[in-house]
């Protein structure tokens, strides 16, 4: 009976690990309001179509955008629109501007400010719960990206660390569904230490972790990435939830970011990528993917 159990335990610790997502980020933009509306239904329906069965909303409040009323409700008409095309909803919660500038604060002053980043997720998770059926949410999204350079100090990592265990456990008291984040590396650590991090932080908050490939921002050589990619995918061990491939190119430096999307024969190419250990598939963004104004 006892090796009954612990067989099923291992099984369904492989169930929840692995996943049959295939989702594509939507980032909202204020050029976004833009579009005519008759345009957002073809727009979701052509990502249905490609093959995707959710959308992750990497913001809904980004600074000044999206605050207003009018706007919200604007996010709401696409999230009906999405989930009446049959894509599952991953919302993400506050986008700060500022975040990078504000991550470099000391350790007492960064606590600080994740404790008002918590309550603000809460505040808008809770929004979104009254907004929306319950059951067009799948899952929430935290904008805040963790790197292997902010987050190389221990007295950092810790601040971090203690900020997911509380937004993850509050968030689900709004409402028990997974609370994802993605991660990105640059080459500032070494791979096992990358993983270790990850590995550390995932055990500790039960967040779910997505990691970018990064092979459109272009930071490090394919042989560079795939060392950091292959240190979290270890099946037998620590795997993260999945991967976010990217399916632009870069075109200009960080501080004034501009992507062109893939061409024709790279795109398919790139849409044809799985995560290993039978992990989410997430790609970035559906702008790049379909055209806004004219879509199909």
């Amino acid at each position: 009976m006892r090796y009954f159990l612990v067989i099923l335990l291992c099984c369904l610790s492989l169930t929840a690990k692995a996943g049959d997502m295939r989702g594509i980020f939507f980032q909202p933009q204020n050029s976004d309001l833009a579009i005519p509306l008759e345009n957002w239904p073809a727009i979701f329906t052509v990502a249905k179509k490609k093959g995707f069965n959710t959308l992750v909303i990497q913001w809904t409040s980004y600074g000044d955008s999206f605050s207003s009323q009018t706007n919200q409700e604007w996010l709401k008409n696409r999230m009906n629109e999405a989930s009446q095309a049959g894509l599952k909803l991953v919302i993400g919660l506050e986008g700060d501007p500022e975040i990078f500038a504000r991550l470099k604060q000391p350790p007492s002053v960064l606590g600080s400010y994740f404790r008002r980043i918590n309550q603000n997720n809460i505040d808008l998770a809770t929004q979104w719960t009254k907004a929306i059926p319950l059951a067009m949410i799948d899952g929430w999204y935290l904008p805040l990206e963790i790197d292997d350079r902010q987050w190389r100090e221990e007295s950092t990592r810790a601040e971090l660390t203690k900020y997911l265990v509380r937004q993850v456990a509050e968030l689900k008291e709004v409402t028990a569904v997974p609370v994802f984040i993605s991660s990105f590396f640059t080459g500032n650590m070494t791979p096992e230490r990358y993983a270790g991090m990850l590995e550390s932080i995932e055990s500790q908050s039960k967040v779910h972790l997505w990691i970018q490939n990064g092979s459109g921002t272009n930071k490090l050589t394919e042989s560079e990435r795939e060392l950091y990619l292959g240190a979290v995918s270890n099946c037998a061990g620590f795997n993260v939830n999945g991967f976010i491939f990217e399916i632009f190119r870069q075109t200009q430096a960080d501080h004034q970011f501009s992507a062109v999307p893939l061409e024709p024969i790279e795109m398919s190419k790139a849409l044809r990528q799985t995560s290993p250990c039978g992990g989410d598939n997430i790609f970035f963004a559906l702008n790049y993917l379909i055209d806004f104004k004219n879509p199909k």
